[in-house]
Formats: C-alpha cells, sequence, structure tokens
C-alpha cells in the first residue's frame, strides 16, 4: 500500500468519526471531545472523538457511549509499536472507559490538520 492511499485512508476513518455537527446532540455529561482515555475492555489508550446516549440502565439513566480512537500500544523495551497492533476505532460504553482529566484534551482539528498533511506526527 502507498504511502497516499493510507494517508486517505486514515483521512476519511477521521472523517467518519467528527464530532457532531451541533453542542445539543453530545451528552452534557459526556466527557470532553479529546479527552485522553484508556478502553478497559481492549486495555489500549485512545482519545474520545464523540459521544452520544444509548440505552437506558436499571436506574432508568441514559447511558453514554463513547466513540474512541485508539492508539497501537508501544514496546518500552524498543519504543517501537508492538507488532500487528493497529490504530482501532471503538465504540465504548461509559463503564468501560477511564478518562485521564489530569490532562487537557486533545485538540482533534490539529490532528486531522496534521493527517491531512501526512503521517508525520
Amino acid at each position: 500500500m502507498k504511502n497516499d492511499d493510507l494517508v486517505d485512508k486514515i483521512r476519511e476513518m477521521f472523517e467518519s468519526v467528527l464530532p457532531p455537527s451541533s453542542e445539543a446532540e453530545y451528552p452534557k455529561e459526556a466527557m470532553a471531545l479529546g479527552t485522553i482515555v484508556r478502553s478497559t475492555r481492549l486495555n489500549k489508550l485512545g482519545f474520545i472523538t464523540d459521544a452520544f446516549y444509548s440505552d437506558v440502565d436499571e436506574d432508568n439513566q441514559k447511558i453514554i457511549v463513547y466513540t474512541l480512537f485508539l492508539i497501537p500500544g508501544i514496546d518500552p523495551l524498543t519504543n517501537t509499536y508492538k507488532a500487528n497492533d493497529q490504530y482501532y476505532i471503538s465504540n465504548e460504553y461509559e463503564y468501560e472507559v477511564i478518562g485521564y482529566l489530569m490532562m487537557n484534551p486533545i485538540n482533534i482539528q490539529n490532528i486531522k490538520k496534521m493527517i491531512n498533511g501526512g503521517l508525520y506526527l
């Protein structure tokens, strides 16, 4: 696969998980877009690209579902990506997400601009 094809595929992936069209659709209780999180189900770090209400729980409260962009794990010994680990987009219930609120959210638009310019992160 050519580098340009890879950049186009990643750009398409980001455009498919861009923030909602209006703030009224975004749950007011949800963590901010770009918040760095860990998916406990997949045990991967990433960041929030969207959130929406899903089902209701036993207490009749709406459950928030987060769309996450998960990043490949890095081998601490070689400081390289782990073999066969890939970028991953996942929808996770709020109960399966740990948010790192002590860190400022990343700017999703800046990441999109970097990808438009190529994979020079």
